[in-house]
């Protein structure tokens, strides 16, 4: 038995248990770490995703500063939405 599974079973936890726990955790974390960046992007405009995706979209000329701000806006809004779809599974799990 390793030093791990034997603390694991003093503390009367499950591999199974501490695995989830290890997950939720880190994907907690992850999720967390996108919505951060997401808020720092609406602070920074003002606006919400969709309205500055809409702003980005009827622009006629294209401002490079705002839509590289907006491709990884949109990347972080898709991180957080895909880690918070795991934290609620992983919930949801016994």
């Amino acid at each position: 038995m390793t030093t791990a599974s034997a603390v694991l079973k003093e503390l009367g936890i499950s591999p199974k248990n501490a695995v989830r726990e290890t997950a939720l955790f880190n994907a907690s974390q992850k999720a967390a770490e996108f919505a951060q960046e997401c808020e720092a992007f609406a602070s920074k405009y003002g606006l919400s995703f969709a309205e500055f995706e809409k702003k980005i979209h009827s622009q006629s000329e294209e401002d490079f500063v705002e839509h590289d701000d907006y491709l990884a806006w949109k990347f972080a809004q898709e991180g957080a939405g895909y880690w918070r779809d795991k934290v609620q599974k992983l919930q949801l799990e016994s």
